[in-house]
């Protein structure tokens, strides 16, 4: 029965993955993601529900609509699968308790976190405002961290990456213009010169309110990480230091390896500190 239940997991995962596509692509445009129905973005005709088996019709149709033969990119389908094997992945560490449906809704908040930021260099507020409220409920949750205990994680996170903004304006204060907005974003070259984005700032808040203090201790350090040792291999590869990295996906990336590894490695942290 636990495999039955892993499949059905898995394909929930992926049909939820495929609305995360909607959302991501829908939402910063400003239309609705509930009408009209999936349709293509170059023709613009429905999509049958038959082409829209997450994943697998997108091999089918190797990559292209049906209608008009416009490619769909293979992200979508990666999307799928990738949020598939998250929730398969929480359901074994945590069964169906209270904690599985916790970390499954805070991934898909995670996930649509990063295609927004690597798009459109956006973080809805819907997402990271609304995960700080959704996060406070699930703290209260059989399993979770507590109200107190999430709330002050949040609020800390927000101002210490509050503050890292405000000093790191008042540094490039004195080299005007030395961050370069990127393509598309020229009208919001201010907006880049901070060094952390206000929807990063909200966003921490979220992880904060759904990880509680130690496990979101261990997120902030793999985005800090992830996110220096990428911009230091872009910097290698010939890209412009002045050139802006989206920190979302890091931060993303850091809590979602939280929720499968976050207090182990706590542990470990206080494990080595002691010993030293």
């Amino acid at each position: 029965m636990e495999t039955v239940h892993l499949v059905y997991v898995l394909l929930f995962g992926m049909v939820v993955g495929s609305f995360l596509n909607v959302v991501a692509w829908r939402v910063p445009r400003g239309e609705s993601i509930i009408r009209p129905g999936s349709r293509c973005t170059s023709c613009g005709k429905a999509i049958r529900w038959y082409d829209n088996i997450p994943v697998i019709s997108w091999f089918i149709l190797q990559g292209r609509c049906r209608n008009c033969g416009a490619r769909f990119s293979i992200r979508y389908a990666l999307v799928e699968l990738l949020t598939g094997l998250l929730f398969a992945g929480i359901f074994l560490k945590f069964g169906i308790t209270w904690l599985f449906f916790t970390n499954t809704v805070f991934i898909s908040l995670l996930i649509c976190v990063v295609l927004t930021d690597i798009d459109h260099w956006i973080i809805l507020d819907s997402v990271s405002l609304g995960g700080i409220a959704v996060g406070l409920a699930f703290s209260m949750a059989p399993g979770g961290v507590g109200l107190l205990p999430s709330l002050l994680t949040a609020s800390v996170a927000f101002l210490i990456f509050f503050l890292i903004r405000i000093v790191s304006k008042l540094i490039l204060k004195r080299r005007p213009g030395y961050t370069i907005a990127p393509e598309g974003h020229e009208d919001e070259t201010d907006e880049f010169q901070g060094g952390m984005g206000w929807g990063d700032i909200k966003l921490v808040g979220m992880i904060g309110a759904f990880l509680g203090p130690s496990s979101a201790a261990m997120a902030f350090f793999i985005a800090f990480l992830t996110g220096s040792l990428t911009g230091i291999a872009a910097i290698i590869a010939g890209r412009s230091r002045r050139l802006p990295i989206p920190f979302g996906p890091f931060l993303a990336l850091g809590a979602a390896v939280a929720v499968f590894a976050g207090q182990a490695m706590w542990q470990f942290y206080l494990t080595v500190g002691s010993n030293l």
